[in-house]
């Protein structure tokens, strides 16, 4: 084999693999934004579901009232 040839080969191995080692450092800092996303999400389910309670619970104090 021709030594440019070799050297190109050489080359695009490497370009591969760090576009490769890119790629995966990008999704992983996607699935930690994914995941604090989640957390965020189910924060705010939780308090949503306690302010129903409370609501219900005053709707039912005045009802009784």
């Amino acid at each position: 084999m021709y030594p440019a040839q070799e050297l190109a080969r050489e080359k695009q191995r490497s370009m591969l693999t760090v576009a490769a080692t890119e790629r995966q450092a990008q999704r992983v800092l996607a699935l930690g934004r994914a995941a604090r996303r989640a957390e965020r999400a189910q924060r705010q389910l939780v308090r949503s579901g306690n302010e129903t309670l409370r609501l219900r619970g005053e709707l039912a104090a005045e009802q009784g009232s």
